[in-house]
């Protein structure tokens, strides 16, 4: 009976290695479900780096944020799914420290419903795994907030040394602002200052002490998609940001793209310097259309703390 034994685990060994009926085919394939898991936004907001991604079911990708090693990162292109591997090919691409564009990264995975891992990195030799967590994509945005970190890019565009002011508006005497004054550094202090003490409460108001006077504006949230005023009373200026909880929902963050409605921020500031002086609906129009040729990239990405 051993000798018929070990005979027919002879015969076993022999069928799979020739193939004659293949021993993995009721084996599932592992990463079979990759290329539908993949697909959604991802963050992992950390000291050490601030990264949104979203992949999507049409094999666009983006990719916003900050770490340590690159600096600022945006990026977007395709992506495609093979096996435990993803492959980006970039478009677009701003990375901070890697001046050269670069056509495609590739990268080794594990994910499931909730968790995306990086395990490997084309271009970082000394990758170690980064973890990523699914964005929720509906929230309870309700809650009192404090300010925690943020990151900023300001870049002009080619050729842009000042904003353009409206004639007969004046700031520090010049009828321009110096592309320099409206710096990352400038952007996070206010972004301090009006996150510092903020209650987005239930009947979609914003309540917030911004210079130790209390204001209320206006919000909505569908989804990811956060607007808020930036001046009570008035609805001339919405930021409109992408925001979404941590995975233990105790913190919150909110992504603010380059867009017109952050001129809102200075119009004050220069009105102020031109006493007796508003603009007009026409001198703001041309102001929006100015900013947003001045600067290629002017985004700002905030962590709040949840009280």
């Amino acid at each position: 009976m051993k000798t018929i034994k070990h005979f027919a685990l002879a015969l076993v060994a022999v069928a799979c290695g020739l193939g004659f009926t293949s021993c993995d085919q009721n084996k599932p394939d592992n990463y079979a479900d990759y290329p539908q898991l993949i697909v959604g936004k991802w963050f992992n907001f950390t000291p050490d780096e601030s990264i949104f991604i979203n992949y999507d079911a049409n094999g666009k990708m983006t990719l916003i944020g900050w770490d340590k090693v690159w600096g600022w990162m945006s990026l977007e292109g395709t992506y495609s799914v093979d096996g435990n591997t993803v492959i980006e090919k970039h478009a677009v691409q701003d990375v901070e420290t890697l001046p050269d564009q670069v056509d495609e990264i590739i990268k080794t995975i594990e994910v499931n419903n909730n968790i995306l891992t990086f395990k490997t990195h084309s271009l970082r030799p000394d990758y170690t795994e980064h973890v990523l967590y699914r964005v929720k994509e509906q929230f309870d945005i309700k809650g009192n907030y404090t300010y925690l970190n943020a990151a900023a890019r300001v870049v002009p565009a080619e050729g842009k040394t000042a904003l353009q002011l409206p004639e007969g508006l004046l700031f520090n005497g010049e009828n321009t602002i110096p592309v320099e004054s409206l710096n990352g550094e400038r952007i996070i202090d206010a972004s301090k200052a009006f996150f510092a003490d903020a209650t987005f409460a239930e009947d979609g108001k914003l309540n917030h002490t911004m210079n130790g006077e209390a204001k209320v504006k206006n919000y909505t949230l569908n989804g990811n998609n956060l607007v808020f005023n930036l001046y009570e009373g008035s609805d001339v200026y919405k930021i409109n940001a992408t925001s979404f909880p941590d995975e233990d929902g105790d913190r919150l963050f909110i992504i603010m793209p380059k867009q017109a409605a952050w001129i809102g921020g200075f119009v004050s500031i220069i009105e102020e310097q031109n006493e007796g002086k508003k603009f007009s609906e026409a001198q703001i129009a041309e102001l929006e259309k100015e900013f947003m040729a001045t600067f290629e990239t002017f985004t700002v990405i905030l962590s709040l703390s949840k009280k």
